[in-house]
């Protein structure tokens, strides 16, 4: 039977994303931005995960080009929000 074992490393890896920022959960906090307003909490996460891997640049173009649309989607949001309050 092929049970899958949580194993040892498997917590490393998982209690170091945790700590260290990584591109998995950055893109994916870009990529929501992008379509619902982000909670405070989303937001430090956003912040706190925007190096992306320490390690690496793997999705830094990626990013940064998702970050500029979420930032283009939020100022949009900002001015339908006033032009409906005025």
């Amino acid at each position: 039977m092929g049970h899958n074992k949580f194993s040892l490393v498997d917590a490393i890896y998982n209690f170091l994303g945790i700590i260290f920022p990584n591109c998995r959960d950055a893109l994916k906090l870009v990529e929501k931005g992008q379509e619902t307003p982000l909670k405070w909490h989303e937001k430090f996460a956003l912040k706190y995960n925007s190096p992306l891997c320490l390690h690496c640049n793997c999705n830094r173009e990626k990013f940064d080009k998702e970050y500029g649309k979420l930032k283009n989607a939020e100022a949009e949001r900002t001015a339908q929000r006033s032009s409906s309050t005025s």
